[in-house]
């Protein structure tokens, strides 16, 4: 089991208000609350989809066990792109926390560890935590590919048009996106 917790949460959303409103061609404030809304769920749904979080914040993945490729190739951090390596530590089943930070390093968003130094293990019935700050930056340093697909996700549902599928246009973004794996 791995799961996911925010730490700190991001400043603001990737796309504004007023950005929005303009895409849609709202000139009015009546409808503020609900275009929040669809931002906001825009957001979400673009991070589920590409596993990135868009502005940066603080989160924290539990393991039960280790990733098979922490030991050599490293394993990418989810969501990416991971910034910064806060902590890793593990706790047994009573709650207490070994902290084994020094033995880790973080490149190019995978978190790996260290040549000639040993995995911790993991102590029975316990996880281990990995703490990352993750996320483009502030709103402004997302990239427009995405800022993109988050107005097209808002626009389609401002119009009612969402669905399961994403609209093309986003799908056309995303797999511009996606990494070739051979």
């Amino acid at each position: 089991m791995n799961n996911l917790t925010v730490i700190s949460p991001p400043d603001g959303e990737a796309l504004s208000l007023d950005t929005a409103k303009a895409y849609l061609r709202i000139g009015h404030e009546g409808e503020d609350d609900l275009v929040t809304g669809l931002i906001a769920s825009a957001r979400a749904r673009l991070e589920a989809e590409t596993g990135l979080a868009l502005v940066m914040r603080t989160v924290k993945r539990r393991f039960d066990r280790w990733p098979s490729g922490v030991t050599r190739t490293g394993m990418r951090l989810v969501p990416g792109p991971a910034s910064a390596l806060v902590s890793v530590e593990t706790l047994d089943a009573e709650g207490a926390a070994q902290l084994y930070t020094a033995r880790f390093a973080l490149s190019g968003g995978r978190l790996r560890l260290k040549p000639f130094v040993a995995l911790p293990p993991i102590p029975p019935g316990g996880h281990a935590d990995v703490t990352f700050v993750t996320g483009y930056g502030a709103a402004a340093d997302v990239p427009e590919d995405l800022v993109q697909a988050l107005k097209r996700l808002v626009l389609a549902a401002y119009r009612r048009e969402a669905g399961e599928a994403l609209p093309d246009e986003v799908s056309a973004i995303l797999a511009a996106r996606r990494e070739r794996r051979l």
